[in-house]
């Protein structure tokens, strides 16, 4: 995505219209926003050429989950009952977030947009549904979608060639964290959706500068980019020492004392996760052996493999806190 004066301006409303949801304290002001959001993002994914009828298929499945929303909103009003207890509006920011068993649109969406539109659909414009999840959802009817994301998410992935079907998979597998991270704090959320970005964000700008979109193209020997990689797919499942680990651990550390069943699963998940991008790798581990090494410095590699491997002694400076 080229960033001229239009898709600046785009860009600066989607991100105010999710500021409007964060401060707001209305559910019909929250819905505004939303609405705001999907017809400010619709031009920015509009503008690849791999693109042809994927930006319509995502306003349809958008307005129907908005469409839900509101319709739950006006049966609770009628019969006057808790709207926490709504099953149709956790359909419809389920779909909207897209979790399963709603899930199907997000990798065949991610599959055609660039790697600039997959980072975005897959942090910032997962926000908005989060935030209304946790403010008007009782949290006992999100854990069965929570449970089957983690478990699905994973499963799914592990036989795709496509990396951005493979990111996108890993996607519907961090949408529970990130549920879960709300629940019990805003500092919660904010750490994990920081570090989650900055990892995403990691892999992603690597991918783009080589251009891979396939496993089979994980040949480079270039081994900072080896190495930057392979840490950063470890950092992204939650794997110790690594940065990644410490959301997932404090975030574990409180889902033991309300659902049991939802963190033995978020652990399970983070295993799976593991074998698939150690998957995903492996071809980049055996050119490290069997290649010759090149040793040409890339400063933004270093950076964020330093970023990746204070993990551990980051979890103990929060624990001793």
């Amino acid at each position: 995505m080229k960033f001229n004066s239009n898709n600046t301006m785009m860009f600066i409303l989607m991100n105010m219209s999710i500021l409007m949801i964060m401060s707001s304290n209305n559910i019909l002001y929250s819905w505004i926003s939303m609405e705001i959001n999907l017809f400010v993002f619709m031009p920015l994914i509009s503008e690849s050429k791999k693109m042809k009828d994927h930006p319509m298929k995502y306003f349809i499945i958008q307005s129907l989950s908005s469409s839900t929303m509101l319709m739950s909103i006006l049966f609770n009003s009628f019969i006057d009952s808790p709207i926490n207890s709504s099953i149709i509006l956790m359909i419809s920011m389920l779909m909207k977030s897209g979790m399963v068993p709603f899930h199907i649109w997000v990798p065949n969406l991610m599959y055609k947009l660039t790697w600039n539109m997959c980072l975005t659909i897959s942090t910032i414009q997962k926000i908005p549904p989060t935030i209304i999840i946790s403010q008007l959802t009782n949290f006992n009817l999100l854990i069965m979608p929570m449970v089957l994301s983690l478990t699905v998410g994973p499963l799914a992935a592990l036989n795709q060639l496509s990396m951005k079907k493979i990111m996108a998979y890993s996607s519907i597998s961090s949408s529970p964290w990130m549920i879960s991270s709300l629940f019990i704090s805003n500092q919660m959320f904010m750490l994990f959706l920081i570090t989650y970005s900055m990892i995403l964000l990691t892999i992603m700008v690597l991918f783009k500068k080589f251009n891979l979109n396939f496993i089979n193209q994980m040949n480079s020997n270039n081994k900072n980019f080896n190495f930057t990689i392979i840490i950063s797919s470890i950092s992204l499942s939650g794997m110790p020492p690594t940065t990644g680990f410490t959301p997932k651990w404090m975030i574990l550390s409180k889902m033991n004392e309300i659902s049991m069943i939802l963190s033995s699963t978020m652990i399970i998940s983070s295993f799976m996760l593991t074998f698939v991008y150690l998957k995903m790798s492996k071809m980049l581990m055996m050119n490290n052996m069997m290649k010759k090494k090149n040793n040409k410095k890339n400063m933004f590699n270093n950076l964020f493999n330093i970023i990746n491997l204070v993990g551990l002694p980051l979890t103990m400076i929060l624990k001793s806190t």
